[in-house]
Order: structure tokens, then sequence, then C-alpha cells
């Protein structure tokens, strides 16, 4: 017996960043981390750098209609929907970084 999906895997499914439990994390945490670095981590990982501050604001603005979106029409059945724009950001956004790797896998050479 075959089990239903509870997701269409033939319609366009955005993503819902705010949802994840990582998300909530950074969230939640961003600013409780930022005070106790200096005291609790500056001596093994150096000064609080303020690119930190730019990577953590944009995740958090990432795939937000809010923060910019494109508009996305199928060409054949007339179709439209709004794709948020991402933050590019590797590493720390786990949905940036997933489209990267898949992106450049492709690049390397297969031995």
């Amino acid at each position: 017996m075959a089990q239903s999906s509870p997701y269409v895997f033939d319609v366009y499914q955005p993503r819902n960043p705010k949802a994840s439990a990582y998300y909530k994390c950074v969230e939640n945490h961003f600013e409780e981390l930022e005070q106790a670095w200096d005291d609790m981590y500056k001596s093994r990982y150096g000064y609080w750098r303020t690119y930190i501050m730019t990577v953590i604001y944009k995740y958090l603005d990432c795939g937000d209609l809010h923060f910019g979106f494109a508009r996305v029409k199928c060409e054949d059945c007339g179709h439209e929907h709004l794709l948020a724009f991402s933050c590019k950001r590797r590493q720390f956004c786990p949905s940036c970084h997933q489209k990267r790797v898949v992106e450049y896998s492709g690049c390397l050479p297969m031995f």
C-alpha cells in the first residue's frame, strides 16, 4: 500500500524558513551570543567581527517576501508565483548553502 505524501510535488511549494528550528534558534539567541562573545569566546576564536552581523541579518531576511522577490510565470499555463530573494550566504544559511553545493557539484571532475 502506497503512503500518500502531504506535499504536492508538481506544484511549487515555497519554503518557510521562519518555521525551522535553526532559524528560531538564531533569532532567539543571536543577541545573547553577541553579548557573551567577549567573555566566553574571544580568547579562543578572536574578536566579534562586524561581518557576522551582516551574515546573520541577511540570513534572517532570507526567503522573506518583504525583502524582495521575483515574479515567476509559466509560459505554458500562465500560472504565476512570487519567489523570495535569498541571502546567498554559504556555510551559514542551509538553503543557500545547499543551492551552491548542487550548483557547483556538476563542475567537479568525476574520477
